[in-house]
């Protein structure tokens, strides 16, 4: 079947949709912590942590209406980012799947940054769950993204949406893979992205930060750079890092739409050979003037 333009724009307005409902979510659990699961979160169940110390990622746990103050409020970068994001979205042209593209990426964007703040605010099970599935949401929109063009463009929604459902599923049953299975989805979406718009600046500089963000992230959970009490957290600059890396996925769709081919071919057009001669002369002849 041959792929469409529509196709994928399709699957990106439904995975927009669903990064409205994510965000809706998330601003009812942060609200009320537990409202949608009064379960805590992972790294403060002593079922998944018998005989350790409560601990979740290096800043101190607090009771007040932000549990972990630096790693929550850091998460406005992304609320900022995606609201940035999306008004650049109308500089691409209508007809391009990157439009679609873009404007999802940016609405996903802002449901990242509302799920980790239902999360670090309240350190519930659910704010986990909203946290990381807006993570996977931008991640299976990059594979989605990246068949546009191809024979599977036409699948990608029921694929979309199959694999978001059994990324959730996992994660509410077996919460300790989310972050290796984060990885598992999202790189093979950086390269094959890569490889559908090769020499992007922005997403060679999206993945710079992704990598910064990804040092600096162990260097907290590890306890290499820890000082509990303090406002300067590497998980907060992990999600600064990350709101400018999504941000960044946004400008690279808004570059990538202006080099891609029109709605309806799939490359460079040739052009047929003009006819010399006089109307209804047979191709191969001469016309009768050009012998004379």
């Amino acid at each position: 079947m041959t792929s469409r333009p529509a196709d994928v724009s399709r699957t990106a307005y439904v995975m927009g949709v669903l990064a409205l409902a994510l965000t809706a979510l998330a601003a009812v659990e942060f609200a009320r912590p537990g409202a949608l699961d009064i379960r805590p979160a992972t790294c403060l169940d002593p079922t998944t942590n018998q005989g350790a110390q409560p601990r979740c990622f290096c800043e101190a746990v607090g009771s007040g209406l932000l549990r972990q103050p630096a790693n929550a409020l850091s998460n406005l970068a992304f609320l900022v980012a995606g609201a940035a994001a999306y008004r650049s979205v109308r500089a691409i042209n209508r007809t391009r799947p990157e439009r679609a593209l873009a404007g999802a990426a940016a609405l996903a964007t802002i449901a990242v940054g509302a799920g980790s703040l239902a999360y670090h605010g309240g350190l519930t099970f659910a704010g986990q769950l909203l946290d990381v599935q807006g993570m996977y949401l931008i991640a299976v929109l990059l594979l989605v993204g990246s068949c546009r063009g191809s024979p599977f463009a036409h699948r990608t929604l029921p694929l979309a949406l199959t694999s978001l459902a059994t990324l959730a599923a996992i994660q509410w049953a077996l919460p300790g893979t989310r972050r290796w299975l984060f990885a598992v989805v999202l790189l093979p979406g950086i390269v094959l992205e890569a490889r559908r718009a090769p020499g992007s600046p922005s997403l060679r500089a999206a993945v710079g930060l992704l990598t910064l963000g990804y040092a600096v992230w162990l260097a907290d959970e590890r306890g290499l750079w820890c000082d509990p009490g303090s406002l300067l957290q590497g998980h907060a600059v992990w999600h600064l890092a990350t709101a400018g890396a999504a941000y960044l996925l946004v400008r690279h769709y808004r570059w990538a739409s202006g080099r891609a081919p029109e709605s309806g071919t799939s490359g460079p057009q040739i052009q047929a050979p003009r006819e010399t001669g006089n109307p209804g002369t047979r191709p191969g002849t001469l016309g009768r003037s050009e012998i004379e």
